[in-house]
């Protein structure tokens, strides 16, 4: 997939906007466990935002394939998606059937059927995952007992998904307590006339306060068409002290299927 980068600087914006009011109501994407993909934070806005259904976490199919870096293909005569990655596919996803099929033919029981909500495909991430053979994940808590769900590419495989990103962004080889102080809790989406406004809601992680001027943020937003809006932030300019909530609010002139989160210490 050919990505086209944007590379653009917004200021940061306060937890309160006073722009003119949105269009349309601000469509909530609660993220309930944030994906933690190639050491990135992926998140779904609005109605693409993940649920839990019989105890499995229910991704979009769509925009969760794009987020691996992923295929999708859809078959308009059974009417069921299959993800290819890696020379590994998971097929015959479709809404109410409880059941896929792998590259090899195997039949993979889901644990919960897929669904349709608001014209969106969601289906269980665990099944889908252990299906493509060469991705691997495993949840985590972190300083906050927040869960974190870590995704990657097993052994020494590298999931498509980081690629696009290494060469344009400072965030990606940060590691250690620098990487991520800002953990994601909610993002929400609205149209605004020219675009689409995303507002990410954040507590600090870290265990320790930010000083003011510390810290630095990025927003990566991927439409359908894998063309992604790169927004860079400077942190917070007072002081957030350990479990501290604030917000940042961005402008992309397209709806994202996910956005890509980073923060870190400079």
């Amino acid at each position: 997939m050919k990505t086209l980068i944007m590379l653009l600087c917004a200021g940061l914006l306060p937890a309160i906007h006073t722009a003119a009011p949105a269009k349309a109501a601000p469509v909530v994407g609660n993220q309930i466990r944030p994906l933690l993909l190639n050491n990135q934070y992926v998140l779904f806005p609005g109605k693409l935002a993940p649920y839990t259904q019989a105890g499995r976490l229910m991704v979009p199919v769509r925009a969760f394939a794009g987020a691996l870096g992923a295929q999708l293909t859809y078959d308009a005569a059974t009417k069921s998606s299959t993800i290819s990655l890696l020379g590994e596919s998971v097929g015959k996803l479709r809404a109410g059937q409880a059941t896929a099929v792998t590259r090899d033919g195997s039949t993979i029981a889901l644990g919960a059927s897929p669904q349709l909500r608001e014209g969106v495909l969601f289906a269980p991430m665990n099944p889908i995952l252990t299906g493509l053979k060469k991705v691997k994940w495993e949840n985590m808590s972190n300083l906050l007992g927040r869960n974190v769900l870590i995704v990657q590419g097993r052994g020494d495989t590298v999931l498509p998904q980081a690629k696009s990103w290494q060469s344009v962004t400072p965030f990606g080889d940060l590691g250690g307590e620098r990487k991520h102080p800002f953990y994601p809790t909610l993002l929400t989406q609205s149209a605004d006339g020219k675009g689409f406004r995303l507002s990410l809601s954040v507590i600090n992680a870290s265990g320790f306060v930010i000083p003011k001027d510390a810290s630095s943020l990025e927003f990566i937003a991927v439409n359908s068409q894998g063309q992604a809006v790169v927004r860079q932030l400077p942190g917070p300019s007072q002081p957030i002290p350990k479990a501290g909530a604030l917000s940042f609010t961005i402008h992309v002139p397209a709806a994202p299927d996910y956005v890509i989160f980073n923060s870190r210490i400079k």
